[in-house]
């Protein structure tokens, strides 16, 4: 029988010290350290770490821009997730499981499951992002144990294609039509779209090009 996934969390505690919030927050120098923090994070078996509300689930959450475009797609079946099946998504990446920092490695890191995971979801084999918001979602029991790191990544062309069931119908859309009808995405993709400005300017402001207006 396979091992279990073991998945990258922190202790619910931990946000409550910084600062509960609903939605998404700008405030990512505040929290980002803290929750990636080697001190901090731990794995835990992803069957206790959906049921146990004493934990968080850190989870990348990247936008993929190219040339005034974003990356949607669909949850498909293949996705773990089946409480967000169906839903559009303008968001790449998953849980960060242990096996994400490499057998030699002796940091637990973050940062380095998150590229890992990106290059599993897409075809993407260079990642220069910057971390501009995150997320905090305790209206659903999905939410409750999960928390969000939104990315912005710049690529070059349109050739990022899904490489897990879980995405369907991968597309770059004009930010205009993305922006028209949120009402089919799921929840962390309308908390991003509804200030897509602002995450592109931080973004920006960290050196990823994106386009100069979205509107």
């Amino acid at each position: 029988m396979a091992a279990e996934e073991r998945v990258l969390c922190f202790q619910r505690k931990l946000l409550e010290d910084l600062g509960v919030f609903q939605g998404l927050s700008l405030e990512i120098e505040k929290y980002l350290p803290v929750v990636t923090s080697s001190s901090h994070i731990l794995y835990l078996n992803r069957s206790e770490a959906e049921q146990d509300k004493r934990y968080k689930q850190l989870i990348p959450y990247v936008l993929i821009i190219c040339d005034g475009k974003i990356l949607r797609y669909r949850r498909g079946r293949g996705g773990q997730e089946t409480r967000l099946h169906g839903l559009y998504s303008v968001g790449i990446g998953g849980h960060i499981s242990e096996e994400d920092h490499g057998l030699f490695s002796k940091c637990l890191g973050y940062q380095d499951g998150m590229r890992r995971e990106l290059m599993e979801e897409v075809a993407i084999d260079e990642v220069n992002e910057a971390a501009v918001a995150v997320i905090n979602d305790d209206s659903t029991e999905v939410g409750y144990v999960h928390f969000g790191v939104v990315h912005v990544l710049h690529v070059a062309n349109e050739s990022v294609v899904g490489r897990r069931s879980g995405i369907v119908n991968p597309e770059f859309v004009p930010i205009p039509e993305a922006l028209k009808d949120l009402a089919g995405y799921e929840s962390w993709s309308r908390f991003c779209l509804d200030q897509l400005d602002l995450l592109l300017s931080k973004a920006a402001a960290s050196g990823v090009a994106v386009p100069e207006r979205v509107t």
